[in-house]
């Protein structure tokens, strides 16, 4: 995790945190996220860290994989930690078989809309849920040559309907730039959708190795800039601070 600290230092970037998934019930998927009793060491690293590097913040947040069936547990483990931000994300639908991850699902251009549906759903019922603070890698189902407003744009409005709801926000993240789709998630098609609903979003490099922290993240900024109205948020315990992107953000 000092790692990924000193990384930023060095790219100058005044803030970063620690997302880490969720753990689930009975030590499952263990392979992709954090055991139960990872969880206090994760914290207290967290917490030496902000004493020892002083000239960045250093949040502590959690990746909370929302699974239909999974709200109660999701609900009571929250409740139980003090983090800055939550960031509900979607992996893979119960029904699918063999619960496939959302990534590489087998499909053919005649089944991705309803499976691009069956996604953008199980996520509208994540942010109905009210439990989580940011969206993350919201259209991460999308497949190169099939964007999904072409075919699912009413999910897509829904979701970011309900999304303006309950007060969350969207994450924008690198990661897809390092992958076959080469775009940022949510598409920027999308994000021109969500800053016309005053969405605010956040800079999320989805770093699972220290050279990718704030992979692109000056470019993406300068070209956001052309952008009117976008707003950049802000997390301390959970609690959202938004502002109109500025000009001095990218210099």
């Amino acid at each position: 995790m000092e790692e990924y600290v000193l990384a930023a230092i060095e790219k100058g970037i005044p803030e970063i945190c620690f997302t880490d998934h969720i753990p689930l019930p009975d030590g499952e998927d263990t392979e992709h996220r954090m055991a139960m009793d990872e969880l206090e060491p994760y914290l207290e690293k967290i917490a030496i860290l902000n004493r020892k590097y002083r000239e960045i913040s250093i949040l502590a947040g959690i990746e909370a994989d929302y699974v239909e069936g999974y709200e109660t547990y999701i609900k009571e483990f929250l409740a139980g930690y003090h983090f800055d931000l939550v960031i509900m994300s979607v992996h893979y639908i119960r029904h699918w078989q063999s619960e496939q991850w959302v990534f590489n699902f087998e499909y053919s251009a005649e089944t991705i809309p309803q499976q691009y549906h069956d996604y953008f759903q199980a996520m509208h019922k994540g942010i109905d849920t009210g439990l989580f603070d940011i969206i993350g890698h919201l259209d991460i189902i999308k497949r190169p040559g099939f964007p999904v407003l072409d075919t699912n744009r009413q999910d897509v409005e829904k979701v970011l309907d309900a999304a303006k709801k309950k007060g969350m926000c969207i994450e924008l993240n690198t990661s897809g730039l390092r992958k076959p789709i080469s775009e940022i998630y949510p598409a920027i098609e999308i994000v021109n959708i969500a800053i016309k609903k005053e969405i605010p979003f956040t800079m999320a490099s989805d770093a699972h190795r220290p050279e990718h922290v704030g992979y692109y993240f000056d470019l993406l900024t300068n070209h956001l800039f052309n952008y009117n109205g976008l707003r950049m948020a802000h997390y301390n315990k959970r609690k959202c601070y938004s502002h109109l992107l500025a000009p001095q953000e990218i210099e």
